[in-house]
């Protein structure tokens, strides 16, 4: 929101969060907020399922080459030493199934879980959207009656002042024409004269339309700021959630943390 030189107008760029209904790129936030909660999801479900077919892979190869081992030729502490090698292996499953166990049962039901609480979804909309965007709408209605009928009066100002253009060019072409009647040079140095009067009463009301809606700016940017902030704490609880989460899940996934 600013204000112009000319006349003292308030003008509302096409970026700026004030103009009409531009607050719904902070809204969509809401939404954006939803559906990142089903791609974290996904990413950990396609991470949970690397890491089970990896251990289930190892599983397979540990077993196979434990009968070839036991059916071969080796024996001794030396065939206790290849098996040491699946030994490993099986111990890799076991720590790779339980990493793909806590992303799957614990992080994944936790996003879940508080996806729920934070979100509530309909077939149309996200409530929680929708009640910010009411509230938005709630606390524009007013300035943008206001806003429009600055812009009216605006219009019609300009008209006003190009009809009173056009005459006054009409009468100064009339004047140095011998062709035109004196009769018709009054009928429009007449419109002229009514021409300007139109152009100051469009400019009183253009002017008392931006005293209104000037005086009413701080009570508008008031009342969009307190739904603004309620936003900004909803994106704040959500951006502290994922931050918490993403840590939990570079702890299941660290195996140098893990004791076996």
């Amino acid at each position: 929101m600013s204000h112009h030189s000319d006349d003292n107008m308030l003008i509302a760029t096409s970026d700026s969060f004030w103009e009409p209904a531009n607050y719904k790129r902070t809204t969509k936030r809401i939404e954006d907020g939803y559906k990142l909660c089903n791609d974290l999801m996904t990413l950990i479900n396609e991470r949970a399922e690397i890491e089970k077919n990896y251990g289930k892979s190892l599983k397979a190869w540990s077993k196979k080459w434990n009968d070839i081992i036991e059916k071969g030729p080796e024996y001794g502490t030396t065939e206790a030493a290849w098996k040491g090698i699946l030994g490993e292996a099986d111990r890799r499953y076991d720590v790779h199934t339980r990493i793909r166990d806590n992303l799957a049962n614990d992080v994944i039901t936790k996003i879940k879980l508080w996806q729920k609480e934070s979100y509530h979804k309909s077939m149309m909309h996200i409530k929680e959207r929708k009640d910010m965007e009411d509230s938005f709408k709630k606390a524009q209605k007013p300035w943008v009656k206001l806003l429009q009928k600055v812009d009216k009066a605006k219009s019609d100002y300009h008209t006003a002042c190009k009809t009173e253009k056009s005459a006054t060019n009409q009468e100064r072409n009339a004047t140095g024409d011998s062709s035109v009647s004196q009769d018709q040079v009054k009928k429009m140095a007449d419109r002229v004269h009514k021409s300007k009067e139109e152009v100051q009463k469009n400019r009183d009301k253009y002017n008392q339309a931006l005293q209104e809606i000037n005086s009413y700016n701080p009570k508008y940017m008031e009342d969009m700021t307190v739904v603004f902030d309620k936003c900004q704490e909803l994106e704040a609880e959500r951006l502290q959630f994922i931050k918490d989460t993403l840590f939990h899940i570079h702890k299941h996934l660290n195996i140098s943390q893990d004791p076996t």
